[in-house]
């Protein structure tokens, strides 16, 4: 299936999981209304949970289109969604 237009993928390993990554990756799906590894229904962004991103020392790592966020809250996310969906 073809990815949307934005991709986030969300730290999951042990460091980033120690972070917080659960709660992330939770509020992700959450605000774009899809789970990891699916598409927003837009086709705006695709969700994914990766295994490690090698930002160990700054948990929780988020790839927003292959740059990094570092120290990622779950409260950071609406913001980050906001961001990708509307283009703000």
């Amino acid at each position: 299936a073809p990815i949307g237009e934005h991709l986030v993928e969300v730290c999951t390993n042990v460091s980033c999981a120690a972070g917080g990554a659960q709660q992330v990756l939770e509020n992700f799906e959450s605000g774009l209304g899809c789970h990891a590894g699916e598409t927003s229904a837009d086709g705006k962004v695709t969700l994914r949970a990766v295994e490690c991103l090698g930002g160990c020392g700054w948990a929780t790592i988020v790839a927003i289109d292959h740059h990094y966020r570092t120290h990622v809250k779950p409260d950071d996310v609406p913001a980050l969604v906001e961001e990708l969906t509307n283009g703000h």
